[in-house]
């Protein structure tokens, strides 16, 4: 019995080990792998994320950590690599430094430094992305080794603060290596950055794995050919010593590439052959390395990217000889015309980022040897200060380090059409996919949902903390002036794009003749899977014909009987009611993509329920009543007919204006997936109460969050949009407001013939440009925009 349980006992401690070890990054091979299966990533450059939480305003600063870390999760960005610690303080080759720093002086280290990086680790650990972390720099804007050299002696104090030449730096940079009290020092830093433990996670670092790999330094150059031999025997042993106390994390050089050894490829192949060294980077730098004209920046793209090419292809060979994965961890261009101008256009920054993306995809897709691409840099929400090119302290970090001017590389959270091309990419890396614990802990109220019903409510949910899909209803369907046209919508010929949310109904799917009733099934079917089919999400209303009450209409004026208490269970109608249920399951089962999936939608029954123009409104049923259908409703489609592909969701009018209210005939937790509220009077309609809009809308999304559900703005619009900044200065201001996390905003229809009854702008109307503005804002996403919403 003993031996039995002690092999019981050891079973479950090494599949607890395997589970554990399964979530760090690992190589096989040329390949990164993850829990199992190969690993490609597309990055971004972050170094300063971890100072975020460690400037004067520390509750701004850790603010703008989560936002932009859900910002970059929103876009596919799930590798981040960072900076561990700064060297020294003050001016340094005749710049300002990053700061704070972690080793003060020589041999002394302000640990409580390291809680930025801490807390970094944590959000991202939580957000289930992964961290490149550089230990330290071989350029002077976060002290690095000509701070060593400083300290040592080897640089005076007078030499060190003014702006060295490119031989002076060459010549004192390459002594580092042969440097004994210099690499003491540096080692002493990596022991107490890879030996820490996490303050907030009580994870060791070396246990941590949020935490994919450890870079000797950033960019390390020989810097003259002298240097060679010490060079080569200090990466050999520093890698072995990352190696000692750290099993678990990959480690790699930080390389640039050959350019960094004045074209040895030989000793770039040599120190990345150790066996401590488990894969290959690559940085590419167009403007440093002059491969274009300051003059003629535009016309010299076709020769930078067939240089690009070439030096890609040149290093993957090697990659490929050593059996080891390649990552290309920078590269970058400047803005249009070189400006640093964030209104400034990123066309030709757009195309060339776009040759990198495909280079990665193609080796993804044939599982080849470039695993990971990482642009510089990203700059988040921050912003180059008007008239001042180069940052100063106490001014916001960005991508551009210190000593280049602020807003050469960066991509800020602002450059829409860089974030399009790089979600283009990453869609081809589920969100879900690197958030699995998360994704199987999703409570929806079809515990039987299928895989891509799961994985849309987790992606609206995760992209609503940063973002808001736009949609209309029957958006590509019909229009101002048109119906049927194939492929067309009145917000796709304003913006180029449809709306992310297409909304249809089921108004015509019982009271009508069965022919009428088998053309509109048809017709949504069709609206459905061809939005799947592009990438879009489908919400549906539900004006239901009344079943019980002559003309069988929805609105007040066909209740000639209280409908309700009849089609609910022990109704005289409800057998009634169920047969119009089951019409409605067979086609939501028969609704596929042409992937051959069912297509999720989200359905929206007996929508504002708490005004009285419908015939389930409030003074048409008792509010037991309405629980009780709705109940019915959602278990019977689920539960009898089978239905796995429906999220649904619960939309009152604006009529309340506490949570209280709000839940006055809320069915229950575990009857809806999503909440919701109509409101056209606050937005226009009845006058302008932004204030009232954004109050209510806050009731639903706090709720929302509290209970682990998505909240969204059901219903809106103004009817004719006669006020031309509609869209900036009332609707998104609303959108935008602290604290509200809404999955998506609908505008309501755009009639074909009425010249008055429309609710997004069409070519010529007059709101046109401010919409376009409105479509440019990074916190609206249209169809053009999505990931791919709809796989684990």
């Amino acid at each position: 019995m003993f031996q039995r349980n002690y092999l019981l006992v050891a079973l479950l401690f090494m599949a607890t080990v395997t589970n554990a070890q399964s979530a760090f990054v690992k190589r096989s091979g040329q390949q990164f792998i993850l829990s199992g299966k190969p690993y490609y990533y597309i990055g971004a450059n972050y170094w300063y994320g971890g100072f975020l939480a460690l400037g004067k305003n520390k509750k701004n600063g850790i603010e703008r950590l989560h936002k932009e870390l859900d910002f970059l999760k929103s876009k596919g960005v799930t590798n981040l690599r960072l900076l561990a610690g700064v060297e020294g303080t003050g001016m340094i080759n005749g710049v300002e430094r990053v700061r704070p720093a972690l080793q003060i002086s020589q041999g002394i280290f302000d640990t409580t430094h390291l809680e930025g990086l801490d807390l970094i680790l944590s959000e991202m650990g939580k957000r289930n992305m992964k961290a490149v972390i550089f230990l330290s720099n071989n350029w002077e804007w976060s002290g690095g080794f000509l701070q060593y050299l400083n300290w040592n002696g080897l640089i005076d104090d007078s030499i060190v603060k003014r702006k060295l030449t490119w031989d002076e730096q060459r010549d004192y940079t390459s002594k580092f290596y042969s440097c004994s009290k210099c690499v003491k020092n540096y080692l002493k830093q990596v022991k107490i950055i890879i030996s820490r433990t996490n303050k907030i996670t009580n994870k060791k670092y070396s246990a941590d794995p949020t935490i994919m790999s450890w870079e000797l330094v950033n960019e390390p150059r020989p810097m003259r050919p002298t240097a060679n031999e010490a060079y080569k025997k200090w990466i050999t042993n520093t890698a072995a010593f990352i190696r000692a106390l750290d099993k678990n994390h990959l480690v790699t050089l930080g390389h640039e590439g050959d350019m960094a050894t004045d074209g040895d490829i030989k000793l770039y192949e040599q120190i990345h052959a150790d066996k401590n060294v488990d894969y290959l980077t690559i940085h590419i730098w167009p403007k440093n390395w002059s491969w274009f004209k300051e003059q003629s920046f535009e016309e010299d793209l076709p020769a930078v990217k067939s240089k690009t090419i070439a030096y890609i292809d040149k290093h993957v060979t090697i990659a490929k000889k050593l059996h080891k994965p390649l990552v290309i961890e920078e590269f970058g261009l400047p803005r249009d015309g070189q400006s640093f101008d964030i209104n400034s256009t990123t066309i030709v920054r757009d195309e060339y980022y776009k040759l990198i993306f495909s280079e990665w995809e193609k080796n993804k897709k044939n599982n080849d040897v470039i695993a990971g691409i990482s642009f510089w840099a990203f700059g988040g929400t921050a912003r180059p200060v008007k008239g001042q090119i180069f940052w100063k302290g106490g001014d916001e970090y960005m991508g551009d380090p210190p000593m280049e001017e602020q807003g050469l590389n960066s991509v800020f959270d602002s450059d829409k059409s860089t974030w399009k091309l790089i979600r283009s990419f990453t869609k081809s890396i589920n969100i879900a996919e690197t958030n699995s614990t998360k994704f199987s802990s999703i409570n929806l109220v079809d515990k039987n949902a299928t895989p891509e019903t799961k994985a849309l409510f987790y992606n609206l949910k995760e992209l609503s903390k940063n973002h808001t899909l736009f949609g209309h209803q029957h958006a590509t369907q019909y229009g101002h002036g048109w119906s049927g046209d194939a492929d067309r919508s009145d917000v796709k010929s304003v913006t180029g794009s449809h709306p992310a949310v297409i909304g249809i109904d089921l108004s015509g799917f019982s009271g009508g003749s069965e022919k009428s009733i088998q053309h509109t099934k048809d017709d949504d079917r069709k609206t459905v899977v061809d939005t799947y089919d592009r990438g879009g999400v489908t919400t549906v209303a539900w004006h239901f014909n009344n079943p019980i009450s002559p003309g069988g209409f929805y609105w007040k004026d066909s209740v000639s009987l209280p409908a309700i208490k009849y089609i609910i269970p022990h109704g005289s109608a409800h057998e009634k009611y169920k047969e119009i249920l089951r019409s409605i399951g067979e086609w939501a089962n028969n609704t596929r993509g042409k992937d051959g999936k069912l297509v999720p939608m989200i359905l929206r029954p007996f929508h504002e329920f708490d005004g009285d123009w419908f015939w389930w409104g409030k003074s048409h049923c008792t509010r037991e009543e309405f629980i009780l259908l709705w109940r019915f409703t959602v278990s019977y489609l689920r539960d009898s007919v089978g239905v796995h592909n429906f999220i649904y969701a619960f939309s009152p009018d604006n009529r309340f204006n506490s949570e209280q209210e709000y839940l006055d005939r809320y069915p229950g937790d575990d009857w809806v997936d999503m909440l919701g509220v109509d409101n056209y009077g606050d937005m226009g309609r009845d006058g302008y109460h932004l204030d009232s809009a954004i109050k209510k809308l806050k009731v639903v999304s706090n709720y929302a969050i509290k209970k682990g559900k998505i909240a969204a703005f059901t219903e809106t619009g103004l009817e004719s949009i006669p006020n031309p900044d509609w869209w900036t200065e009332d609707l998104l201001k609303v959108m935008k407001s602290p604290g509200l996390q809404l999955a998506y905003v609908l505008v309501w229809r755009n009639d074909v013939t009425s010249i008055k009854h429309f609710y997004a702008p069409f070519p010529g109307q007059i709101s046109v440009p401010d919409f376009i503005k409105f479509y440019n804002d990074p916190y609206t996403l249209f169809e053009k925009d999505l990931p791919n919403m709809y796989k684990q």
